[in-house]
């Protein structure tokens, strides 16, 4: 399978495509979208199947994009990220698992870093240091080409097995799913990721309704191999987002940034976006910096900030960073003190944050977790005790509480 360069993320939207039985749907009424990002540089970002909703009120009209506007959809007001690998590769062999652990760092790091400052503008966090990254998962016996209904049948089959969980409503939950070189998309005509033919785009967003009935967020980024760039942008690799002088992580990092920073501001496609220049990571595509958290530096996308676009009168709008976190735009979504303040403490959670891996069979349905990461992981959570130090049965401790929370 080829992988694909990445590109500005921009608003796909398909004509509708009645999804097959037992798939989850969107809201009945709603049209399949996608937000995607766009092998070519500079190309339109969004395409609307209906006229956009109009903007919540009206912001000031200075700046270079004046049509970039809260449109009165939900956004990721605290992000908790999981990430999933999907495809053989990622457990097949050291190099992958080495660059699963890799991405599962970048995650971390980037919800710490002063990306998040950026995002904080349009209802996102309170700036460095929001949300949590809560866990990775690696599902097997995935199919080589994938449609957009296939990849929400698997999420829902993770939540009915518990690999995943249900979210709320408002959710929250922010999903990145990493496919290995084997795995390809195919939802044409304007989505096909990856594969040996025709590619349009580098990754996309997307949500559905769950079979509870509520909103699931996910982001897709592709291998983006050397022959998918080849394949999205053949002869003109200046012209794309991504380039084949890029590592293979640096591609898909940028490519995580520019979903991630739309998932959380537009998670539904009906929050902040241009209905021309499409959404904050769009109208900066391709656009790639550094950013250092620690020891680590990551290749990331700019994001548009509507705020500096209107405080420099136009002259800066695409950033990676910000020193501070950006003041929240008005109009725009309501507050919500509560799961604000409950976000400020996430840090006190560290020690037991990320989860142990699991990993999810999509054939047989089948939940697993490796003994010697539950292990490492129940180590580090206690460390400098061990849980026998404080139960002599540990585990039927947690049984316990878990046989507890079962009944209704």
């Amino acid at each position: 399978m080829t992988t694909q360069e990445k590109t500005k993320g921009v608003v796909i939207k398909p004509t509708p495509t009645e999804i097959p039985p037992k798939a989850p749907r969107h809201a009945p009424g709603e049209a399949l979208a996608f937000g995607g990002v766009h092998a070519k540089r500079g190309e339109p970002a969004i395409h609307e199947l209906t006229p956009a909703p109009q903007p919540v009120g009206r912001a000031s009209a200075a700046g270079i994009f004046p049509d970039f506007q809260y449109r009165g959809g939900p956004v990721v007001t605290c992000p908790l990220v999981y990430t999933s690998f999907w495809g053989p590769l990622w457990t097949g062999d050291q190099a992958h698992i080495t660059s699963a652990q890799r991405l599962n760092q970048f995650h971390q790091d980037l919800l710490q870093s002063e990306f998040m400052n950026v995002l904080s503008q349009y209802g996102v966090g309170f700036g460095a240091g929001s949300g949590a990254f809560i866990q990775p998962s690696f599902v097997s016996n995935v199919p080589n080409t994938l449609s957009d209904a296939d990849i929400q049948r698997t999420i829902q089959s993770c939540i009915n097995a518990g690999a995943l969980p249900e979210p709320t409503n408002p959710s929250n939950i922010a999903l990145m799913i990493y496919l290995d070189e084997t795995i390809g998309v195919e939802n044409p005509p304007d989505l096909i990721l990856c594969e040996p033919n025709g590619d349009t785009a580098f990754g996309y967003h997307n949500f559905f309704i769950t079979s509870a009935g509520n909103p699931f967020y996910y982001a897709i980024i592709p291998a983006l191999t050397d022959d998918c760039l080849k394949e999205s942008c053949p002869n003109n690799d200046a012209g794309c987002s991504l380039h084949l002088s890029e590592q293979q992580e640096q591609r898909r990092t940028q490519v995580a940034s520019h979903e991630f920073a739309e998932l959380t501001t537009d998670p539904q496609l009906n929050a902040w976006y241009d209905p021309t220049h499409g959404e904050n990571g769009d109208i900066c595509n391709g656009e790639s910096d550094i950013i250092t958290v620690g020891a680590n530096t990551w290749n990331v996308q700019r994001i548009y900030s509507k705020y500096d676009d209107l405080t420099s009168n136009g002259s800066t709008y695409c950033l990676s960073q910000a020193p501070s976190p950006e003041p929240r735009l008005s109009p725009g979504p309501v507050a919500r003190p509560a799961i604000m303040a409950r976000a400020k403490k996430m840090p006190s959670h560290e020690r037991l944050l990320p989860l142990p891996a699991i990993q999810f069979n999509a054939v047989t349905d089948e939940l697993s977790m490796e003994e010697r990461h539950v292990r490492e992981y129940v180590r580090g959570a206690f460390y400098p005790l061990l849980p026998e130090h404080i139960l002599a049965d540990f585990p039927g401790f947690l049984q316990g509480i878990a046989n507890a929370m079962a009944k209704k």
